[in-house]
């Protein structure tokens, strides 16, 4: 039986949110096989030449050192540009310096969603809390958007939600697609905690539309 445990994650350690942690939950789960969030034309930059490093990749190569586990790049492989997450922090900057109640609220919610990964890590971001916070966040840059009246800032906004989209889709029908032609017991799916309720909506489609069932188990603790 094909057996996930997706399990969220963030790609910079702060406080209880490090590879040492997320190196437990391995311990505990036990895959044998990983499904990353990365680009496959990455995984030499992560694992052979090691000039990129990320939270997960620490962990995993932590727990490859003692363990046969294969672990899969599964995230599209067309990258946006580099001006164009600039052009995406820029927006996000320009929310935070807003000085209404739109402004207040992103970095009002912003500050506790970082807050508490530090002090509760994983617990945190695999808990209908930190979605609910994340929906929060989302509505606050909306709202702020609205309030700055941009025509590039939206348009910035809504292709960052379309590649978010394409990206999502492509990491489920990779995962998909490798179960189909692979055996496995037990695999784990590391992902950012922003992609969680996303990601579970589609995966509830997957098993409504595809014949290849998996079993989905969404961490907790």
């Amino acid at each position: 039986m094909h057996t996930i445990t997706l399990v969220s994650t963030r790609h910079d350690e702060f406080g209880k949110c490090n590879s040492n942690e997320l190196y437990q939950i391995f311990e505990q789960i036990d895959p044998d096989l990983i499904f990353e969030e990365i680009p496959p034309s990455f995984f030499g930059k992560y694992y052979v030449e090691k000039t990129h490093h990320n939270l997960e990749s620490k962990a995993i190569s932590k727990y490859s050192k003692t363990h046969k586990t294969a672990h899969i790049p599964v995230d599209l492989d067309s990258l946006p540009t580099e001006s164009f997450f600039q052009d995406y922090k820029d927006m996000l900057q320009r929310i935070e310096g807003l000085t209404d109640i739109n402004g207040f609220n992103y970095r009002t919610l912003t500050d506790s969603n970082r807050s508490y990964a530090g002090q509760y890590g994983f617990n945190y971001l695999n808990n209908t809390h930190c979605i609910k916070l994340n929906d929060e966040i989302q509505d606050a840059i909306v709202k702020g958007l609205e309030k700055i009246d941009n025509d590039q800032l939206s348009r910035t906004y809504n292709l960052w939600n379309e590649n978010n989209n394409k990206r999502e889709i492509e990491m489920l029908q990779n995962i998909y697609e490798y179960s189909a032609k692979h055996y496995y017991d037990r695999a784990m799916f590391t992902v950012g905690a922003s992609h969680r309720k996303s990601l579970i909506q589609k995966i509830y489609e997957y098993q409504r539309n595809t014949k290849l069932r998996l079993n989905w188990i969404f961490y907790t603790t």
